[in-house]
């Protein structure tokens, strides 16, 4: 296993993040002279290699962003944190996380704004389903107190569902989190005893679901019953939208298109995404493996109000230390499309 760390406070998650940032903000790199398109007249726009079912690699892949005069330069595989480092050392151009993430980012100093909404959380397609072994101790979440539970990274997502799920229980005691960040290595490990439960994210349900012996006890829709509660976001620093407005306006008009697309097309979307991040899509399973994606042009405010609620409740900072509209904007929003049909 890559590593093991246990939370004893939920306010604990909060400052070992705020301090990475920190940390990263003094090293910041000064801004270099202005970029400009290719030879073929693209704009490299560098993104973060798709680990999980996205709307990048449909974007991508369809040729939306080409539409747009612009290519995706990937730049390897990070989670958490990591995104947001390697956007204030100018190393990557868009980060994804959720909007709690942008919030720590803020207070730490750096001048990120998110810009464009991702998935959303589905009853049909949840965010995040929870597997245990059949006839291991977990029967419901509440008995995950004192068990060994696998996430991705440390993220308001991964352990802040379960942590949030507990506190709004009044369930007292520790749960052990191991961080394994590669796509299908934590249903495995699962599979093989290795851990007690782990999260899933797609397109990585079906793993868990095709080893045998696992079952699903819960998804993050049961715990939050909210589709902003699943609000991912794409973020850019201040000084790139400031530099390259019509490149931003560009990258979200194919990422809506891209979310529109897929979810009106899961039967095409789910094998091609899944190709794309290393799946064979003979293995995936539409209904296991795809994530419902936001169909309005906007980043939805009513949205950003249930994080910062769910983020308060952990305690990742203080009611008033910073607002939901500091965090995002939807000035490079594109026209809205009525349907998602079309």
């Amino acid at each position: 296993m890559k590593r093991t760390k246990r939370f004893f406070v939920p306010i604990l998650a909060a400052v070992a993040v705020l301090s990475v940032f920190t940390a990263c903000g003094k090293d910041k790199k000064a801004a270099g002279a202005l970029r400009t398109a290719d030879s073929d007249g693209l704009f490299a726009v560098r993104i973060i290699e798709p680990t999980v079912f996205n709307e990048f690699s449909a974007a991508d892949l369809l040729g939306y962003f080409k539409e747009e005069g612009i290519k995706v330069e990937y730049v390897g595989t990070v989670q958490g944190v990591s995104n947001y480092q390697l956007l204030e050392q100018d190393a990557l151009d868009v980060a994804t996380g959720h909007p709690p993430q942008v919030a720590q980012a803020r207070l730490a100093g750096m001048k990120i704004v998110a810009v464009i909404p991702g998935m959303v959380d589905h009853p049909q397609y949840p965010h995040v389903r929870y597997f245990v072994r059949e006839n291991g101790p977990i029967k419901s979440l509440d008995d995950i107190v004192g068990k060994k539970a696998a996430i991705g990274s440390f993220s308001a997502c991964s352990d802040g569902y379960l942590r949030y799920y507990l506190n709004e229980r009044g369930i007292k005691g520790d749960v052990e989190f191991v961080v394994l960040p590669t796509g299908g290595q934590p249903e495995q490990a699962l599979t093989q005893g290795l851990i007690d439960m782990t999260n899933s994210h797609p397109p990585f349900g079906s793993i868990a679901k095709k080893a045998g012996g696992n079952v699903q006890i819960a998804s993050s829709w049961d715990i939050l019953h909210s589709p902003g509660a699943g609000l991912s976001i794409r973020a850019f620093t201040e000084d790139f939208v400031t530099k390259y407005p019509e490149v931003v306006r560009g990258f979200s008009r194919a990422m809506y298109r891209a979310r529109l697309w897929i979810n009106a097309n899961m039967e095409e979307a789910v094998p091609l995404v899944s190709a794309h991040v290393g799946l064979d899509p003979d293995n995936v399973d539409i209904e296991w493996d795809a994530f419902w994606f936001e169909d309005s042009n906007i980043i939805r405010p009513e949205y950003i109000d249930k994080w910062f609620e769910i983020a308060e409740s952990l305690e990742y900072w203080k009611h008033g230390d910073i607002k939901p509209e500091d965090i995002y904007t939807n000035e490079f929003a594109p026209a809205p499309v009525v349907s998602s049909a079309n």
